[in-house]
């Protein structure tokens, strides 16, 4: 995923057995962790993932770590100090999560006496074969991957508790972290410099160094200017102006219609250029999602060409508002120039499209010029080439993707189980014997679990009824609050024979906004009409 400049971070991506382990282990060491942090100033919980115990506060994770909430804390603590305090010290550590030491990292968690070790030694264990590495070598014992779980975000973080120690009851200095940005209060430019010079020195005994790049000494009114306090306190109040009318739909479309003029102002884009302005852009995007208010072309074209690390959040909010064809003009002119160098720009584009409800058709002029540029053997491009071919064609071109790549998805649990999960676009037409025949000569155990599992939503009422809860449940993130995996499961259900007319038509009924979509339509509608 690409930072800036081109300059990319690498995110691993677990499969789902993977993923339910660490996420399992992540909650049981927060557990036991969590009671035993040196300070309440050192932010930090844990996301809301899908199989994760739900965060009380209820929010997004928009930053990354956690809720929004654990980072408004940390933005609110931050304010404290510039209220009572003459300088504000901002750094954070370079390049963090590559230059944790195992060992180190073990040591320091085996001193706040966990239960049970092994489970640290297992999770320990899997994080690091998830770690890039030149073929055939050995595991190093350094560095963290990154990605959107909360294990490797929670190991993080507590690898820091010894500074948390150091510096939290410092009376001459007022102390605050979330994750591995660092903050301090100070009243002299000398107690400034000195906490500096023992922060560094005790990251150096951790094999870790404070980024001299982003470290700044700040006074009062320069930290409010850094921080965006006014501006933050602007975004507070229309949020909550927003949630206090939030029944009616002209007020709610007034604030995010407001929330977009912001971005469209040079003089607003100006104070994003510095600072935490980056911020201020993710908080104006998410109300703009939050009230549906759809992206203007130029707002579009300028966060996905200027603002790499904004693009998960610009993608989110595209695909809950609404697609142009404007901007689809304007995601291809940019995937053609050659800037974008990393994968996830693909991915995150196209994902966001397969979960937008699109009231009419576009061209398939248009959809074949976007289809060409995700042409590639990678397993990146294969995934969105697939996702979305899937979504917006025919499944006898689906059928050619897939036939045409075989080394490549057979290859790839994740890609296995993807084209597996296409099994009821196929069912009932022509191309059936073939796909079928791929899949079970090729996808593996983990595609055949998937192709199993809608072939039992197709034939077997019990398994139907144990699913039922989650067929029924929307998405809300998604622009047809459906995702397109769970609306392929609903396709096989309303396959089912052994269900009723009237079961099948509830079921699609309580989905009238993936029904109203132009491309599920045709598609719902032929297989409810096959079971007549």
């Amino acid at each position: 995923m690409e930072k800036s400049k081109g300059l990319c971070r690498q995110i691993a991506l677990p499969d789902p057995s993977d993923a339910l382990v660490l996420q399992v282990l992540s909650n049981r060491l927060w557990h036991q962790i969590a009671p035993k942090a040196p300070t309440d100033t050192a932010f930090f919980a844990p996301q809301d993932q899908p199989f994760a115990k739900r965060n009380v506060v209820n929010e997004e994770d928009d930053w990354g770590y956690g809720p929004i909430a654990s980072w408004l804390d940390f933005q609110k603590e931050i304010l404290k100090f510039s209220k009572k305090r003459k300088y504000i010290v901002v750094t954070d550590i370079a390049n963090y999560y590559d230059f944790i030491i195992h060992q180190f990292l073990r040591s320091i968690l085996s001193d706040y006496g966990l239960e049970k070790e092994h489970s640290l030694d297992l999770l320990l264990f899997i994080l690091d074969a998830m770690l890039w590495r030149p073929d055939y070598m050995p595991n190093f014992g350094i560095g963290l991957p990154q990605m959107d779980f909360d294990a490797p975000h929670l190991l993080a973080h507590t690898h820091l508790f010894e500074i948390d120690d150091l510096f939290g009851d410092d009376p001459n200095a007022d102390y605050a972290r979330y994750m591995d940005d660092i903050d301090f209060g100070v009243d002299t430019l000398a107690k400034a410099k000195s906490v500096l010079r023992d922060l560094d020195l005790a990251l150096q005994t951790r094999n870790l160094r404070v980024n001299s790049g982003k470290t700044k000494i700040l006074t009062a009114a320069e930290a409010e200017v850094h921080f965006k306090v006014f501006e933050n306190a602007f975004i507070d109040k229309l949020k909550a102006r927003i949630e206090q009318r939030s029944t009616s739909v002209l007020w709610v479309s007034f604030y995010g219609r407001l929330a977009i003029r912001i971005l469209q102002s040079t003089t607003a884009r100006e104070t994003f250029s510095n600072g935490n302005g980056s911020k201020l852009i993710k908080r104006l995007l998410s109300i703009a999602k939050d009230t549906k208010t759809p992206l203007p072309d130029d707002v579009f074209g300028w966060l996905l060409r200027d603002h790499p690390g904004l693009r998960r959040e610009l993608f989110a909010a595209w695909s809950k508002a609404g697609v142009t064809k404007n901007q689809i003009d304007r995601l291809i002119e940019f995937l053609r120039s050659g800037e974008a160098v990393d994968d996830m720009v693909f991915i995150l584009s196209i994902n966001a499209m397969a979960h937008t409800r699109f009231g009419r058709r576009f061209t398939n002029a248009q959809f074949s010029a976007l289809r060409l540029l995700l042409k590639g053997d990678e397993p990146s491009l294969l995934y969105s080439r697939l996702l979305f071919v899937s979504r917006f064609d025919t499944y006898s071109l689906l059928l050619n993707e897939i036939s045409q790549t075989v080394p490549i998805w057979s290859r790839q649990k994740f890609l296995s189980r993807q084209v597996a999960g296409f099994a009821p676009l196929f069912f009932g037409t022509a191309a059936w014997d073939k796909y079928q025949a791929l899949v079970r000569r090729w996808s593996g155990d983990d595609g055949m679990s998937v192709f199993e599992f809608h072939e039992k939503l197709r034939t077997d009422p019990a398994t139907v009824k144990g699913v039922n809860a989650f067929l029924k449940a929307p998405n809300p993130s998604s622009g047809t609050s459906l995702t397109h995996a769970k609306s392929l499961m609903i396709l096989s259900v309303i396959q089912n024979d052994k269900l009723t007319k009237l079961q099948r038509a509830v079921l699609v009924g309580q989905h009238s906004t993936m029904m109203s979509d132009a491309y599920y339509q045709p598609i719902f509608s032929r297989a409810l009409s096959n079971m007549i």
